[in-house]
């Protein structure tokens, strides 16, 4: 889906961010993919950036102190980020008259091998390092922040929807995602959430932010949702988006094929968990927690995807396909995942 329309120029916008970080003239701009934040590719007589726009919720001066701490500590423990740079002043961010913008050095890379046991099994590692770099010392800034999947947070987009169900047949099975919420409120939150390790998460890992070079992770993006919760929220996004099948090939500049129904593919979900385990182990509790944390997962891309697309098309977003992953995390998911774990053992 294509970024949301501000009204002014990006040329213009380019021109006075690479001016507030004395980056000189820019000879090539491209705007880069992307289901929500608006951001360039642009080349110019010093080098490679990207510029980005920070989205209004992570504009805050506290998220921005975060986020860029985090960065920082990454880049010294040498995995591939992109670290934000300084303008002139010092400041990693530029505030224009239509929102904050943040620059950060290009890191190139090729898109994920769908069905790569090697890059599967990179993945796995990989986001365990993550893990393991973060687990602990958090920086200020972000206390207190719900995951982007908490049932708190999905309500509100739901009643937004219910006005627009065109018929009873959609009002119906709006009824039915609501008593999904209330068992992932019931099952996960108030019974597994809390009692799970924490660290720094990446909060929206999946392919148009992870990039690859002979099967190994060369570059990291997208830094938004960074936050301290339950690590194992990333295992589960590791799974649904690296580990799983799908009927179309996965674009994540579309979040119609970015939030197509999957399944869960065991082999692959095998070579990632033992890969992750191989550098940090899974707790029993982590294990009972993975079906529930891609079943509230489930319902915020569909939910919260809802925003990006017009109003005329949100329920049929929302609903499109959207029980078939609920039916499998129903019958098959515990005995899928206890599978995995005797495997992984």
């Amino acid at each position: 889906m294509t970024a949301p329309e501000h009204s002014q120029p990006a040329n213009v916008t380019v021109s006075e961010v690479l001016a507030a970080f004395g980056l000189g003239q820019a000879l090539d701009v491209r705007p880069l993919g992307g289901t929500a934040t608006r951001k360039w590719n642009v080349l110019t007589d010093r080098g490679r950036y990207v510029i980005r726009r920070r989205p209004d919720e992570f504009a805050n001066a506290d998220s921005v102190k975060f986020d860029h701490a985090v960065l920082r500590r990454l880049e010294a423990a040498g995995f591939p980020v992109p670290c934000p740079l300084a303008d002139t002043g010092g400041s990693t961010v530029r505030t224009l008259d239509d929102g904050t913008y943040e620059v950060q050095r290009w890191i190139q890379g090729e898109p994920f091998p769908d069905g790569d046991s090697e890059a599967i099994a990179e993945v796995g590692a990989f986001l365990a390092r993550f893990h393991k770099t973060l687990a602990s010392d958090f920086p200020a800034g972000k206390e207190g922040r719900l995951r982007e999947d908490h049932p708190d947070l999905l309500a509100s987009c739901l009643a937004a929807l219910n006005p627009l169900a065109r018929d009873a047949v959609q009002r119906e099975q709006l009824g039915a995602i609501e008593v999904q919420l209330g068992l992932v409120r019931r099952e996960l939150d108030q019974r597994l959430y809390g009692t799970l390790p924490r660290s720094i998460i990446h909060g929206d890992f999946h392919p148009g932010n992870v990039r690859f070079r002979d099967h190994r992770v060369v570059a990291l993006y997208d830094f938004d949702y960074l936050a301290v919760q339950a690590r194992v929220r990333d295992v589960s996004d590791a799974l649904m988006f690296f580990a799983s099948r799908r009927q179309q090939p996965l674009n994540p500049d579309d979040i119609r094929s970015l939030t197509q129904p999957f399944v869960p593919d065991a082999a692959y979900c095998q070579r990632l968990l033992a890969a992750y385990q191989s550098v940090s182990g899974l707790t029993d509790v982590e294990w009972r927690a993975l079906s529930w944390l891609i079943r509230s997962r489930w319902l915020q891309m569909r939910l919260r995807g809802s925003r990006k697309v017009p109003p005329v098309e949100k329920v049929s977003f929302v609903l499109h396909g959207f029980f078939e992953v609920i039916n499998w995390l129903d019958n098959e998911g515990v005995d899928f995942f206890q599978c995995l774990r005797r495997e992984c053992a």
